[in-house]
């Protein structure tokens, strides 16, 4: 039996906007394990990218626990929650977000403990990018950027990868190719992943697909 990865218990996260306080997550329950590829689906405003920030530690529940590896993430020190997310965690973003000063072999080398570059050739080599090393994000396709984006969530070898909105930027063609290498990713190597996303196309790549409405998931 695969072993939890993240577990969300009665999870409940509140903001502060002006006076009033808006519940992005009313009471989430969810248990992610090893080898899952979800994606998490819903409207603007349904609370998935507070759960993807709780996911990644880069925010804490206002009330309810989530566990990462068994252990609350409440008590990580900042230091700890660091070690965390450059180790354990791999994020991709909407926008890429490469360094466009950077080739696409230094963005992979960038967030590495030890800057390997055999590794980040290995990396991109997996993806598909062989020839392209030495091209700026200037000199890449929408596709070729967030697939060095992919490289670089990889670099430390995490065990999880959170993916907010992948294929947002892409075209049909590039979303299918994108959600291809993610689901070789997980079936080939075991990786586990959680993806949010508005696209149908794009979800139909994942084991499990949830749906999130007014801060909670449907059931």
């Amino acid at each position: 039996m695969n072993k939890s990865v993240l577990e969300f218990q009665n999870v409940w996260k509140t903001y502060k906007m002006g006076t009033e306080k808006v519940k992005a997550l009313r009471g989430v329950n969810l248990t992610i394990k090893e080898g899952d590829f979800i994606a998490i689906m819903g409207p603007s405003g349904s609370g998935k990218s507070t759960l993807l920030h709780l996911a990644g530690i880069l925010d804490i529940p206002t009330e309810g626990t989530v566990l990462m590896n068994g252990k609350n993430v409440k008590d990580y020190s900042g230091k700890e929650q660091a070690k965390q997310r450059r180790s354990n965690i791999g994020f991709i973003f909407q926008r890429f977000n490469l360094m466009p000063q950077l080739t696409a072999i230094e963005n992979v080398m960038l967030p590495m403990i030890s800057q390997d570059e055999k590794k980040a050739k290995m990396l991109l080599n997996k993806i598909g990018l062989k020839d392209k090393y030495k091209r700026f994000q200037k000199q890449l396709s929408g596709g070729e950027q967030q697939r060095v984006a992919i490289a670089r969530a990889l670099a430390n070898d995490p065990s999880i990868l959170l993916a907010d909105e992948p294929t947002g930027e892409l075209d049909t063609e590039n979303t299918r190719l994108i959600m291809e290498l993610l689901k070789n990713l997980n079936e080939n190597d075991g990786l586990t992943i959680v993806a949010v996303t508005h696209n149908p196309l794009a979800a139909e790549y994942a084991k499990e697909v949830i749906t999130m409405q007014d801060g909670n998931i449907k059931s």
